[in-house]
């Protein structure tokens, strides 16, 4: 249910100038080894990327890459990179690596240098990076000029919100990153084979209405937009999921419904990213166990806090978690269906 906002925290003026010093300073004699896999030649150098923040030119394939946005390490293993450091956002695994990444990653564990928004710029000048990806961050214009002080760096694209890209989007500006382009095309293609597999074996799923549920609070429920990650993993199953009443309330990557308004919810499915908290707030909500949809359990509740993590899978909404939560998903899908 973990939904990211807008706030967050610089760190101290001194700091940041600290960090500037030491990413424009001297590297150290002895550099720390470089993680990317040598199977892979990179094509396509120099790159120059366009993004909200402004314009990124990389002239040389990264060989240490940073990763502040809170996904964006599954689409750089995925290319056969391994990053170097990483975001820890929600349930922490080792270097921010989950089940469905722990194969491209092969055993390496990336150090953790940014917690939801959060980023310690010292610990990113430390890794020496050649290039910082903040694809799903919202990324504020001080904090990319810090990053850009350390090296390259490339922020969210400007067509979408700072939480919106679509996976393919921030797949393929990876791989021009590193120049790798013609494997992200291929990878794409191959996760939207994926789902096209999937919404041909489901034709029923066109027809039918599914909002992705964010919070349950003091009779107020609010809906993840339909530019977030968890809404277009389901849009790519087939769902609609842009109700009219939607885009005019989104504010902060959520639509806000009153419990006067509380029909509104009652579509064809519901879906949390949920935790055991959120539940029992659900179980003691008499407004939202009202809901036919409730009722008649056409509800999936998908756990994002404990193995395997469906619901976190759907939430990073990657190249790599995509294949992994189709597995896990699809089927509680059907068991709705099978109960109508």
């Amino acid at each position: 249910m973990f939904r990211p906002v807008a706030g967050r925290w610089l760190v101290a003026a001194a700091a940041a100038l600290a960090v500037a010093t030491s990413a424009c300073g001297a590297p150290p004699a002895s550099s720390p080894e470089s993680p990317t896999s040598p199977q892979q030649q990179a094509t396509g150098m120099p790159v120059t990327i366009d993004h909200a923040l402004g314009s990124t030119t990389i002239t040389a394939p990264p060989q240490r890459v940073v990763t502040i946005g809170w996904s964006d390490q599954d689409p750089v293993l995925a290319l056969g990179v391994k990053p170097v450091g990483t975001t820890e956002w929600f349930d922490e695994q080792p270097g921010a690596i989950f089940p469905w990444a722990t194969e491209a990653a092969g055993g390496h564990v990336p150090e953790i240098v940014s917690n939801a928004g959060e980023i310690n710029f010292e610990k990113v000048a430390a890794l020496q990076p050649d290039l910082i990806l903040a694809l799903y961050e919202g990324l504020d214009q001080s904090e990319y000029d810090t990053l850009s002080k350390i090296a390259p760096t490339v922020a969210h694209p400007a067509e979408y919100d700072p939480w919106g890209a679509p996976w393919q989007d921030m797949t393929l500006t990876v791989g021009r990153a590193l120049g790798r382009e013609e494997r992200a095309k291929q990878l794409v293609a191959e996760v939207e084979q994926r789902f096209a597999e999937v919404r041909a074996a489901h034709p029923q799923w066109a027809g039918m209405t599914l909002l992705v549920m964010a919070t349950a609070e003091g009779g107020t429920y609010q809906v993840f937009s339909p530019q977030d990650p968890k809404s277009r993993f389901f849009a790519e199953l087939g769902f609609q999921t842009r109700p009219p009443w939607i885009e005019p309330r989104v504010q902060d990557n959520v639509a806000t419904v009153s419990a006067e308004e509380y029909q509104l919810l009652d579509v064809d499915r519901l879906a949390w990213t949920s935790d055991p908290e959120t539940l029992e707030v659900l179980r003691d909500d008499p407004i939202y166990n009202r809901l036919d949809v409730v009722r008649e359990g056409r509800v999936g509740y998908f756990d994002y806090t404990t193995p395997p993590f469906p619901g976190a899978a759907i939430t990073f909404n990657t190249v790599l978690s995509i294949p992994y939560a189709l597995e896990r998903v699809v089927p509680e899908l059907e068991r709705m269906d099978a109960r109508r």
